[in-house]
């Protein structure tokens, strides 16, 4: 009996060794096409994956026309479209974390998130994967919806060719205007205040 409570401890202890073994290992590289196993610790407002979904015409939207729609991915599984938010006004602002100007004009976007319950502010990043967003949006502390689009098929549809660039959507989901370039949190209300 003896000689087995050495040969149980010691197995117990490999045992739970075991289990540990990769704690404090790097998590293993991205590949193209699955991301999902090197994501570091996501915030529930950064969507981790989105596509478009009208395709429709090549033409940039303009004033008066629907805004092409698009879906949108949490970590959690949940789902939502652009058309789902009919009813409320938007904003949509396409940015990307090498932009000077995009990052300048974020806290005004975070304020008006903050501010503007009867808006939504959907910040589109163009062309880069979660694990570039998700650091830029802790290190600003950033809680307005985020979403990465990789593929890069918004931000093409949207014409989204320099940025930063923002889109005012009306609450029956046409466009209300456009603008190219850096905006203050004044220009942005003023942009809203004229959506229907």
């Amino acid at each position: 009996m003896k000689r087995l409570l050495p040969v149980t401890i010691c197995l117990v202890l490999c045992a739970g060794l075991a289990a540990c073994g990769t704690q404090g290992t790097a998590p293993p590289a991205p590949t193209p096409g699955n991301t999902s196993a090197a994501l570091p610790a996501v915030p529930p407002t950064i969507a981790v994956e989105s596509r478009l979904l009208d395709r429709g015409s090549p033409a940039i939207p303009s004033p008066g026309q629907v805004a092409p729609d698009f879906v949108y991915t949490f970590t959690d599984g949940t789902t939502q479209r652009l058309s789902d938010l009919r009813g409320r006004r938007v904003l949509l602002n396409f940015w990307a974390t090498w932009c000077g100007p995009c990052e300048e004009e974020m806290p005004d976007l975070q304020r008006l998130a903050n501010e503007r319950r009867d808006v939504t502010v959907l910040a589109i990043n163009k062309l880069e994967l979660v694990e570039a967003i998700v650091p830029f949006a802790q290190e600003r502390g950033l809680t307005l919806t985020l979403i990465a689009n990789p593929d890069g098929d918004i931000s093409e549809r949207y014409g989204a060719k320099n940025i930063p660039i923002s889109y005012f959507i009306n609450s029956d989901g046409s466009v209300g205007s456009r603008h190219l370039g850096i905006m203050t949190y004044e220009t942005m209300m003023e942009q809203i205040e004229r959506l229907k």
